[in-house]
């Protein structure tokens, strides 16, 4: 059985492991990540190699951040890894430190992947993954397949405006700064005289579900707008499945009341309205998806699945 070294690569750790080609993980560990830059970061991605080169893996698979074309290896934006930034050949500056395959995907791209192998979105023709955060990273599948875009951006949902003058692109809101997690903890927090910055997702969820009357109105709001932004994808896309991903996922109450919501808002839509309501249920995979999925890139790409 062939061995596989996965890393995922975050603003915080690097998360790597060595894994088998069922994605089952042999061995894992975390380093901070480098903040001194580009040098720091190789040699970190080197020194991983180097402690797993005499079990003979086969290739070095890899999640990150940014608008990445997963092809040739290449970095056109490194999200907040500042040195990833404005066109980094990652592929062949790690070509003379690590003498086996590399591949790399976007780590939100890697995470759909990974429900698209072994998750929620198995055998699913069409589909959306939101992972939900700081911001609305995400994927797009089309049939049975992830789709990159023509410019390896597509499913980058986080920009999309929800408000338009018409005039200037600097003065829209965009879908992220309504619907990530820290803006939902905030406006509760406000809402109900806490410091935001002590507030968290898990603190929120615990009042939703102690039944405090405003926690429970500032999650209806929040499923609210984020069912109107999936309302607009499905009428470009009409995609069977809906996955949600990020932590708060892990909230049964938040998939039980976007469904909820979202049921409500296609039985009013007109009848001459095509769009239907897409399944909804929470991404299988957390913490270990983006290690997951970038092994099924490599994979994928190897003609090896």
């Amino acid at each position: 059985m062939s061995k596989y070294i996965s890393i995922d690569v975050g603003g915080t750790g690097i998360k790597y492991a060595l894994m088998d080609d069922t994605a089952a993980l042999l061995d894992q560990g975390e380093y901070p990540t480098p903040k001194e830059g580009l040098d720091a970061f190789l040699d970190l991605i080197t020194s991983i190699y180097d402690q797993y080169k005499d079990e003979h893996p086969e290739a070095l698979v890899m999640a990150a951040p940014g608008r990445i074309d997963s092809v040739n290896g290449y970095f056109y934006t490194g999200g907040a890894l500042m040195y990833l930034n404005g066109g980094v050949d990652l592929k062949g500056l790690l070509k003379d430190r690590i003498p086996i395959p590399f591949y790399v995907e976007n780590d939100a791209k890697a995470a759909a992947m990974a429900e698209l192998w072994k998750g929620a979105m198995q055998g699913v023709g069409s589909g959306l993954v939101l992972t939900i955060g700081t911001g609305i990273g995400g994927a797009v599948i089309i049939n049975g397949k992830l789709w990159k875009g023509n410019t390896f951006a597509a499913g980058e949902f986080s920009p999309i405006p929800t408000n338009w003058n018409g005039r200037t692109m600097a003065s829209h809101q965009a879908w992220s700064d309504i619907n990530c997690t820290s803006a939902m903890v905030r406006r509760h927090a406000l809402a109900t005289g806490q410091d935001p910055a002590q507030a968290n997702g898990r603190t929120f969820f615990e009042a939703v579900n102690n039944g405090d009357p405003q926690a429970i109105e500032e999650l209806e709001w929040f499923c609210e707008t984020l069912a109107t932004g999936l309302y607009g994808l499905q009428c470009a896309l009409d995609v069977e499945k809906v996955a949600i991903g990020g932590g708060i996922s892990r909230q049964p109450i938040l998939i039980e009341t976007l469904n909820q919501v979202m049921s409500r808002q296609y039985d009013r839509l007109p009848v001459y309205f095509p769009a239907s309501k897409p399944a909804v249920e929470a991404c299988h995979f957390s913490s270990d998806a983006n290690l997951i999925g970038a092994l099924y890139n490599y994979l994928e790409q190897t003609n090896q699945l």
